[in-house]
């Protein structure tokens, strides 16, 4: 969670320089923020990580390579 809180830092700070207006980035951020923000996707990432772990799940892509298990 702490990964991508500097990440949504760095999209907001470029849309901030490519809006036109200041009330459009402000829309902007809004819209970024309750997607990715406290109360919405983190919350659901955290519970996944929580509940999954961070380790992988299922069987690797070998692309028909012959990988030994």
């Amino acid at each position: 969670m702490r990964l991508l809180m500097p990440r949504i830092s760095r999209i907001l700070d470029t849309a901030a320089v490519g809006m036109p207006s200041a009330h459009q980035f402000q829309a902007y951020r809004k819209v970024v923020l309750d997607e990715f923000g406290n109360q919405s996707f983190l919350p659901e990432l955290e519970a996944l990580v929580q509940q999954h772990g961070m380790d992988r799940n299922g069987r690797a892509k070998t692309a028909g390579k012959g990988v030994p298990r």
